[in-house]
């Protein structure tokens, strides 16, 4: 019996040895939280101005990347639409009472103005932020701006093409038979021009409110930058590509997500593990 017990001491004291052999006697427990914190992309360290929001190598490349790859998923689509024919269209009485009254809509000078004003939004963004920042600053905070774009885009992409609504143009003959049979017919709600303009536009004001906390500013682009938005939604209305909840569930996604993105970049945001070294511990200000 004392033969065991000493086999058994032997057996344990040899174990411990092994895993102090392999441990790091030096490291802390601060010091795997500081390891583990998130590297912070810092256009210009010697400007005193800084800008407004801070991005992280491991959390912004792989948002962009993510949301880049859903959203292209749309391009993919070339299954015509599905829904009970009428003639040669869709039959208008599938169609709730609300959106009925916009079945066959088709106006392609309305196209081409909201392409034009999204255009001129995202531009006009970028241009605003140029000139208030300079170059570098400017892009960090672009970053984030098109980060909420994306996101505003991949999130209806997914319900988009799970929902495969047809576009109102096909509820109607005024629109060529090509166009109605087309896979981008079928990718009605919800609307990506409107949630990304709404996007663009709420990003931009925590971007010139972070910048300029006690001025008009802010304010003055909220202002444009949702007329803009609203002029934009509108025209995929009258120009047939969308129906009103089309672009009003587009509208709800799209300001949502202009403001919860860029809150997220507030400093710091820390992911490690915990002081006791047992689990994850998330530190930061949101």
């Amino acid at each position: 019996m004392n033969q065991i017990r000493s086999r058994t001491a032997l057996v344990v004291a040899c174990l411990l040895y092994s895993s102090a052999a392999f441990a790091e006697p030096s490291e802390q427990p601060s010091d795997r939280v500081h390891a583990a914190q998130l590297t912070p992309i810092k256009p210009d360290p010697t400007s005193v101005k800084k800008p407004a929001f801070q991005l992280y190598l491991e959390s912004d490349i792989p948002v962009l990347a993510v949301s880049a790859v859903l959203t292209s998923a749309r391009l993919l689509r070339s299954t015509p639409p599905q829904c009970r024919m009428l003639d040669d269209h869709c039959d208008p009485a599938e169609l709730n009472a609300f959106d009925r009254h916009f079945a066959g809509t088709w106006r392609p000078g309305w196209t081409a103005y909201s392409n034009y004003g999204f255009a001129a939004l995202t531009v006009g963004s970028a241009t605003l932020l140029m000139i208030d920042e300079g170059p570098l600053s400017a892009l960090n905070d672009a970053v984030v701006v098109a980060e909420s774009a994306f996101v505003a885009t991949a999130l209806p992409s997914m319900t988009t093409l799970a929902t495969s609504r047809p576009r109102p143009y096909t509820y109607g003959s005024r629109a060529p038979l090509t166009e109605r049979q087309s896979g981008n017919a079928s990718l009605s709600f919800i609307s990506s021009h409107t949630s990304v303009s709404f996007a663009v536009a709420t990003s931009m004001f925590i971007a010139t409110k972070r910048l300029h906390p006690n001025s008009a500013l802010p304010w003055l682009t909220l202002g444009i930058g949702l007329a803009g938005a609203t002029s934009i939604a509108s025209a995929r209305v009258l120009a047939g590509q969308h129906f009103p909840t089309d672009v009003f569930s587009g509208a709800v996604i799209g300001a949502s997500v202009g403001v919860i993105i860029p809150s997220l970049h507030e400093l710091p945001v820390q992911v490690g593990p915990a002081a006791a070294g047992k689990g994850l511990s998330l530190s930061g200000n949101f």
